[in-house]
Order: C-alpha cells, then sequence, then structure tokens
C-alpha cells in the first residue's frame, strides 16, 4: 500500500496555558499542505506475530522507536490485531521543522491499517491523539481549527487556500524546547479577524493577525530567522511567521504570481 502524508503550517497558534499534566492548552489554525509530502510503502502480514518494522531514506529512529511505529501499535491494538506491519519512509517534509512530518506519517499509517483491516468508530482518533497531539489533525487533513491539545477539532474545507511560500531552515527546532521556552508577551490578536480576512481573500489584512505564540523565543535565539524574513518582505511578502514549533517559515503573499516569483528568487 502506498500512501502519501501531508505536512502543515500553522497560520495562527495562541498558547492558552499550562494543564495539571504539564500540555499546554492551545488553539491554533492548521493548513494542510500537498508539498513538500513524505511517501510511505506498507505492507502487512497476517501472521499474528506483531512485528513492526519502520524504516527510512533519511535518518530516522527505526522499527518501535519512530513515531510510525508507535502508531502501528496503537492501531492495532485498538483492533484487537497482531499483523505484522512493514514501513518505509521516503521524507520530503524537513525533521523537527514545525509542519507535521512524523504526525503526518503516524496518521497515514492510522489510516493505512484501518482500511487493510476495518475503521473504529472513532476513525481512529484516540489511537492518533496517544501519539502526538498533531497527529488527529492528519486523519482528515483539511484546514481546521484545533483546540484543546490541537486534537478538538473544527474542520473549514472551505477555507480559500492562501497563496503561502514556506521557506525551510539548515537547522531544526525541537518541539519540547519550543514549549520549554515560551515568552509570554501582551499579544491578544484573536483568531476571528484572521479567518474573516482569510475567507474573504484580503490578505494584506490577514497579515496582520498571523501569530504563534512559540515562535518568540525562536526569533530572538536564530538571527536567520529575521534575516530571512526581511528577505522575504522585500520579496513582496505581507507577512512572514514561523509554524508551530519552527523553525520553518511561511509567507503571505498577495497572490500566486507574486508568491512564485518570491520563490524563484529565494530559489536563486
Amino acid at each position: 500500500m502506498f500512501r502519501r502524508a501531508p505536512s502543515k503550517i500553522n497560520l495562527y497558534l495562541r498558547v492558552c496555558g499550562k494543564l495539571p499534566n504539564g500540555y499546554h492548552e492551545i488553539e491554533t489554525l492548521f493548513l494542510p499542505l500537498n508539498d513538500p509530502a513524505d511517501e510511505l510503502e506498507i505492507s502487512f502480514r497476517d501472521d499474528e506475530r506483531g512485528e513492526i518494522t519502520v524504516d527510512s531514506d533519511a535518518a530516522l529512529p527505526t522499527g518501535r522507536d519512530n513515531l510510525c511505529g508507535k502508531a502501528a501499535e496503537a492501531v492495532c491494538a485498538a483492533l484487537g490485531i497482531r499483523s505484522s506491519i512493514t514501513v518505509f519512509i521516503r521524507k520530503h517534509t524537513p525533521v523537527a521543522a514545525g509542519m507535521g512530518g512524523g504526525s503526518s506519517d503516524a496518521a497515514a499509517i492510522i489510516n493505512a491499517v484501518q482500511r487493510q483491516y476495518g475503521f473504529l468508530p472513532d476513525r481512529g482518533a484516540s489511537a492518533a491523539l496517544s501519539c502526538g497531539a498533531d497527529v488527529p489533525f492528519f486523519l482528515n487533513p483539511v484546514p481546521a481549527i484545533g483546540r484543546g491539545l490541537g486534537d478538538q477539532l473544527e474542520p473549514l474545507p472551505e477555507l480559500p487556500p492562501p497563496p503561502i511560500l514556506t521557506v525551510p531552515m539548515p537547522f531544526p527546532v525541537s518541539t519540547p524546547w519550543s514549549y520549554g521556552h515560551i515568552v509570554h508577551t501582551d499579544d491578544t490578536r484573536p483568531l476571528e479577524p484572521l479567518l474573516s480576512a482569510l475567507q474573504d481573500r484580503d490578505y494584506e489584512r490577514a497579515a496582520q493577525f498571523l501569530r504563534n505564540d512559540l515562535a518568540v523565543a525562536a526569533w530572538k535565539k536564530f538571527p536567520l530567522l529575521g534575516m530571512t524574513a526581511e528577505k522575504l518582505k522585500s520579496l513582496g511578502a505581507l507577512g512572514v511567521q514561523i509554524t508551530g514549533s519552527g523553525p520553518t517559515l511561511f509567507a503571505l503573499f498577495a497572490d500566486t504570481a507574486s508568491r512564485d516569483r518570491a520563490a524563484a528568487l529565494m530559489r536563486g
């Protein structure tokens, strides 16, 4: 079985507070991206041995140490099966980049196992959440508001796709580091004006409401982020923000032609 695992950006990410279990409650706007996307080859053996093998063309953990292995175990346990599963991942989404590559791969496994053996009543949502807060979003990757841990999803399938350019950085940032270095500010910009502007395709107004509470520390620690953001603005970007736990940047443009011109110049 072949599956594509799309990436994502967070057009908005507000940290609402810390929960008693140590996790953070957030409000976020997920936007799925078809490019970059990982490619997964998945095969099944109905041998009742429950062997799970995960490998990749990138420097990733293998077997059960990979999030795909954890996802396979979780969904098989929920289904009550002991199938042996082999996974090979061709990585295209940058690792530790805030674009959800590992979470999307895990969701692709959960969906693939259910397609092979039958769907759970919750379509795999509980198994997905046990693997990570972003994984439930990737079970059905359409634009969505995420609340709670990011798993309480309100799909927005009709949201027009904005002209976005993503720019990966040559260094990773771990999610624990980002959450461990949250800098509290007086930013009170709500999500609703951003949603309204995106729905109206008023991207100049939308750029004023791009927000990421996890990004404040990263902007300070990594000067390259600010330098790249200024370059993107000089090429016509209306707004630039970090996605998720970073460090990937995304830039919002007035239209696709402006975005494509900037992309060509950035590649140059």
